[in-house]
């Protein structure tokens, strides 16, 4: 929570100095900054950031490592989105290549549907590389809902393996 919530004051921040660069170069001098309260029942619930009156939403994230020797069940938990959350991409930032005999494969959903937001095919999980996968049309999630990194493989075990998988989403 703590992280989310540096994360989530480092994006207002970074949006503060992108107005306040464009006002210094002449974009447009006359800015409106300024928090809100947002009604208890809204999914922005509390204090809410407006600049000249249109509601800005910062985007938030859950990330979490997992290595080649994960434990059995072979996952571990990126976090829990909240009722309301847009997921907007997946970041699979593989920093040392999956090394198994046969198949290496890192999926990312919830514990029921491992599968549903980064499939096997979606991931090189055998070349350090970042891959981005991209959802059109998600719907906003009905509940809260935690999400699960899982790596899975055949052949050989593994002996090398690490990557850090990351969910962007933002409440709209």
């Amino acid at each position: 929570m703590r992280m989310r919530k540096r994360a989530e004051l480092a994006l207002l921040a970074v949006g503060i100095l992108a107005v306040m660069a464009a006002a210094a170069y002449g974009y447009n001098s006359v800015y409106s900054l300024k928090f809100i309260d947002t009604p208890t029942g809204s999914a922005m619930a509390g204090k809410s950031f407006r600049v000249n009156d249109i509601p800005v939403r910062p985007l938030s994230a859950v990330s979490e490592r997992i290595t080649y020797a994960v434990a059995s069940p072979y996952r571990v938990s990126l976090g829990k989105l909240p009722k309301g959350a847009q997921i907007i991409g997946v970041f699979v930032a593989v920093s040392t290549a999956f090394n198994a005999g046969t198949t290496n494969v890192l999926v990312v959903g919830t514990i029921t549907v491992p599968e549903q937001i980064v499939a096997s095919a979606d991931v090189t999980e055998s070349a350090a590389a970042t891959t981005v996968v991209c959802h059109n049309g998600v719907t906003p999630l009905a509940a809260d809902t935690e999400y699960f990194a899982r790596f899975t493989q055949t052949g050989g075990a593994a002996t090398t393996g690490v990557a850090r998988v990351t969910i962007l989403y933002a409440i709209p």
